[in-house]
Parts: C-alpha cells; sequence; structure tokens
C-alpha cells in the first residue's frame, strides 16, 4: 500500500462514519409504507392514531404512538410483522411479506 492508499482509505472512512454523527430528532420521523413497492403513505409519527390498511389479499391493522409505528394484528399466517414490536429509529423496517407491505422509519418524507 502506498501513502495515497493510506490517506483515500482514511478519508472514506471518515466519510463512512458521518451518518452515525448527525443526531436525528425523532419527533420529526416519518413512516413511509409500501405495497408491493409502492409509496401509499407517508405518515408523522408525532400524531397518534390507528388505522388498517388493506394489502395483499389481507389486512394489516397499525398503530402509532409516543414516536413509534407498529403492526398491532394481522391476518397473515406467520404474524412476524406483529412479532417485530414498535420501531422508531431511522432506518428500522417492518415487512409484511404476505401481503407484500413494507414500512420504513425515515428522517424526512420525501417529495
Amino acid at each position: 500500500m502506498t501513502r495515497n492508499d493510506l490517506i483515500l482509505i482514511s478519508v472514506l472512512m471518515i466519510f463512512s462514519l458521518t451518518p452515525l454523527a448527525v443526531n436525528f430528532d425523532s419527533e420529526k420521523n416519518f413512516a413511509v409504507i409500501k405495497i408491493e413497492g409502492a409509496v401509499v403513505y407517508k405518515v408523522d409519527l408525532s400524531e397518534e392514531k390507528t388505522f388498517t390498511l388493506a394489502a395483499g389479499g389481507g389486512k394489516n391493522i397499525i398503530a402509532i404512538k409516543n414516536g413509534a409505528i407498529a403492526v398491532i394484528e394481522a391476518d397473515c399466517p406467520d404474524k412476524i410483522c406483529v412479532r417485530r414490536g414498535a420501531i422508531k429509529n431511522v432506518g428500522e423496517v417492518i415487512a409484511c411479506v404476505p401481503h407484500k407491505v413494507l414500512i420504513e422509519i425515515v428522517a424526512c418524507p420525501r417529495r
């Protein structure tokens, strides 16, 4: 390895750790809900509500409370999405494969 290789590796490592230094305010987080890959909802996690999502021939009951979102009931056979529990941090996801539903926490909604 040359000196330039070491400099390049060091710079890349610093940039790769930069997202860890960013402090995301959980009150500003949103959940993006997709069905079959298409965005159907962008919900603010600071609002408390419960709603039913019909998708993939079934339904999921989704609750938003205390800055987190969870699938609290589903009629899919394995209920992995329900057992996943609530999520609130950027990058966390809940997936209901039988219903083709994906819920992901993002820092701000994409326009």
